[in-house]
């Protein structure tokens, strides 16, 4: 392991699934942990049994999606527990569906929350890490739906699919410093997303509950991987200092299928506009890298 444990780590979406489970791993060996989550009943649960079991943790509700809110929690975090030098984006949500059946409001609410929050907490951390000097670590949580796009969610394939192209922007970024970046892309992982995310969707267009459609969604859930063991495998990609982590295997051939397709076009392609100048300064690493199209 390359990575000290007795570190003060800041995990969103703790209250439940994922984010708990990373949470349980972490302070198994004695990270001490912020706890972040906008379900303050949960949360206030999580945070009991994490020091029930001995575990240095604070509870900070928050709803991620609100930007402007990032630095005044990490300030209460690191008030609390010392300078963060790991921060986990966990928190997730679905909402809609196919493009023209999402109301912008949900569409607008997933991405805030799926991406949004995401970069407001790596701009918010970065510069603390470089101020504080050594190791810093960022873990955000994609999902296979943003390599494999899915019929019928068209808000959260997009986000998750920028959450992918944000962590891959940032690993770049960071080339060469003390700061990590890991990408978590799961499959099906038995939490509570579905119910969460529904009825905070429910809420937020002032409609009922679809239980029919959360109890469908939720069943298929219910057989994934034990969020738990994501957590544990998740901590030891952490301290391996992994970049991509994946949960399924047999979501290796679908994401081929898909790269392939894109592989191809650049196989078949004749060429005829004549060789791309940014190639060569992107291989090289050398300067700004300039917008394409």
């Amino acid at each position: 392991m390359t990575r000290p444990r007795k570190e003060a780590a800041l995990v969103t979406g703790a209250a439940s699934g994922i984010g708990l489970g990373i949470a349980r791993a972490l302070a198994a060996e004695g990270t001490r942990i912020a706890l972040v989550d906008v379900d303050e009943a949960r949360l206030a649960r999580a945070e009991k049994e994490l020091r029930d079991a001995g575990g240095t943790v604070v509870a900070l509700p928050f709803d991620v999606g609100d930007v402007d809110g990032w630095e005044n929690l990490a300030d209460r975090a690191e008030e609390a527990l010392g300078p963060i030098s790991l921060l986990c984006n966990v928190a997730g949500v679905n909402g809609g569906g196919a493009v023209d059946r999402t109301p912008l409001q949900v569409w607008r609410w997933v991405h805030g929350v799926n991406l949004d929050a995401q970069f407001a907490a790596a701009a918010t951390f970065i510069p603390r890490f470089r101020r504080r000097g050594g190791r810093g670590h960022i873990l955000n949580t994609a999902s296979v739906a943003g390599l494999v796009p899915m019929a019928g969610v068209a808000a959260y394939t997009s986000s998750k699919a920028a959450s992918v192209g944000l962590s891959m922007a940032l690993r770049e970024d960071l080339e060469g410093t003390d700061i990590d970046v890991s990408l978590l892309i799961p499959g099906a992982v038995a939490t509570s997303i579905n119910l969460n995310a529904g009825s905070a969707e429910a809420e937020l267009l002032g409609r009922e509950v679809d239980t029919a459609a959360i109890e469908r969604n939720g069943a298929l859930l219910a057989q994934g991987a034990d969020p738990d063991r994501v957590g544990e495998q998740v901590v030891e990609a952490l301290r391996a200092r992994e970049f991509v982590i994946v949960t399924h295997r047999e979501w290796g051939p679908v994401v081929e299928r898909v790269h392939r397709e894109i592989e191809r076009a650049y196989d078949e392609f004749d060429g005829r506009h004549g060789p791309d100048p940014v190639v060569p300064v992107m291989a090289m690493g050398e300067g700004p890298r300039p917008a394409l199209g």
